[in-house]
């Protein structure tokens, strides 16, 4: 990521979404792109170490879905980074995102939020994409308070207790 992205990004609110993709069928597919009105960019990221330092990297040509396997979007690792939120992430509120497919075609899904990581039981229903793929897991958070002070993935009001 350039010093003058990096910066920009720096000034805006951002969160992340997570979900994750199996594939039943017996060929690969494609996350490609993510939309929703939640945010001014929306962009799949991975999360790699260099030289000690945790490093988001965006996945412009997408995240592939192996056959019968799956794609899991998690903090830490693959995730939709949210940039430019348009309104505070709230727990348990919700917002509708539309997932691109390069062969499934796409779907709009349901995305709760969360604080954190929501037990197995909170998630909604799984959501079908064409014939093989399966949408489950879907989870919003915004970025909790670092040392009392909200950091720049985290909208004031979406930060508990400020």
């Amino acid at each position: 990521m350039s010093c003058t992205r990096e910066m920009q990004m720096n000034n805006l609110s951002m969160g992340g979404f997570y979900f994750t993709v199996t594939n039943s069928g017996d060929e690969a597919d494609r996350l490609v792109k993510v939309e929703s009105d939640i945010a001014q960019t929306i962009e799949i990221h991975n999360v790699e170490m260099k030289s000690g330092v945790m490093t988001m990297v965006p996945q412009h040509d997408g995240v592939e879905i192996p056959a019968d396997g799956e794609l899991v979007l998690k903090p830490g690792s693959y995730h939709v980074m949210l940039i430019g939120i348009n309104k505070s992430l709230i727990e348990g509120e919700e917002f509708t995102a539309t997932l691109f497919f390069e062969k499934a075609g796409e779907v709009e899904v349901t995305v709760p939020i969360f604080v954190s990581e929501p037990d197995e039981d909170k998630f909604g229903d799984p959501v079908s994409v064409g014939d093989t793929l399966e949408v489950s897991n879907i989870w919003a958070r915004q970025a909790p308070k670092v040392n009392g002070m909200a950091t720049p993935m985290a909208s004031p009001a979406a930060t508990p207790g400020s």
